[in-house]
């Protein structure tokens, strides 16, 4: 949060909805201010979400209450909140342990709140980093594959997250990911011709993110997917699919990455296919590319020679699977 910021956020010890006691701010974003609480009638610590546009609102005189003060865009303004009240809505019905567990929402000072457990723990991207990348299978089945997991528990209720990237996950002590922010989830299917409000994040945004009346379905969140999955492979996120519309020559991640198997390097540029019929549309080719490459890594060290001999017997495997794959497309 920009240090001229910290004035809009709430102050310490206000108490919101006669329960939730402010301590601090830990975060901020475009949309909204994210503090550390305090449940007053359990003790319990918790993450409590404002909706505060930066680019549209204010805090009254009160410096409780939440205004528009862009003249003009108090219809965004209410649209945008509304959008914000959903993400509660949606995240009251899920419960999975590799999600944000909800605790309350509400609204109040004329603005909303969304009230979630408290995490500790390293965003993924930073914990990328840290540990160059963390090529190997333990990384693969402790995080990644309940990643996976987990997004398929969310298309089976009927939701879609719509911002899957490293720093909308956090890693936790034991290495397990704790899928984060909502903000952008809706229900799917939607009903035809509904408007969406457009929220994008560069290079792990589908195409169809970026109109109001687009087709999307669990294969927009497959792109995403496939795009984190690059920035693990490669330390960066793919090309915006903006920039590959009239010339799309996005390279092989084994291109950066030799260590890479060719299935999963196939899967990865399956998934970010720009045009969305035709991407891979089942996260069953995603687990089971992973699971190959977990399966490479543990067996051989890569670099090795015994690596080679392995990645060649598993290339093999490969080629037959990948036909199996576009039959089932």
């Amino acid at each position: 949060m920009r240090k001229d910021n910290y004035k809009m956020a709430l102050q310490r010890n206000v108490i919101l909805n006669d329960t939730y006691q402010v301590r601090q701010v830990l975060a901020c974003s475009e949309l909204a201010i994210v503090y550390i609480g305090r449940d007053r009638n359990t003790g319990a610590k918790v993450a409590i979400k404002e909706f505060f546009p930066q680019s549209l609102a204010s805090r009254q005189s009160d410096k409780r209450s939440v205004y528009c003060s862009s003249r003009g865009y108090s219809g965004q303004y209410q649209e945008l909140l509304a959008s914000f009240l959903i993400e509660g809505e949606l995240l009251s019905g899920l419960n999975h342990p590799h999600i944000i567990q909800y605790v309350d929402h509400f609204e109040a000072n004329d603005t909303g709140y969304l009230v979630m457990e408290y995490c500790t723990g390293i965003m993924l991207n930073d914990y990328l980093k840290e540990r160059n990348h963390a090529l190997d299978a333990a990384f693969i089945k402790g995080t990644l594959l309940p990643i996976i997991d987990t997004v398929e528990h969310i298309h089976k209720q009927g939701i879609l997250h719509r911002d899957l990237k490293p720093s909308n996950i956090m890693v936790m002590e034991d290495g397990t990911p704790k899928l984060l922010d909502f903000g952008s989830a809706v229900r799917w299917p939607m009903p035809s011709g509904e408007k969406q409000v457009i929220f994008t994040s560069a290079g792990y945004s589908p195409l169809e993110f970026y109109s109001e009346k687009s087709s999307q379905g669990p294969m927009s969140d497959i792109y995403s997917l496939a795009a984190l999955l690059h920035y693990w492979t490669c330390g960066q996120p793919p090309m915006d699919v903006k920039q590959r519309l009239f010339q799309d020559e996005l390279p092989s991640v084994r291109s950066h990455n030799e260590y890479v198997n060719p299935w999963l390097a196939h899967v990865i540029h399956w998934g970010l296919s720009v045009r969305s019929e035709k991407r891979c549309a089942s996260l069953r080719w995603v687990r089971r590319s992973l699971q190959m490459q977990a399966l490479v890594w543990k067996v051989r060290k890569p670099g090795t020679v015994e690596w080679s001999l392995a990645e060649n017997e598993h290339t093999q495997i490969y080629e037959a699977e990948s036909g199996k794959q576009h039959e089932t497309a």
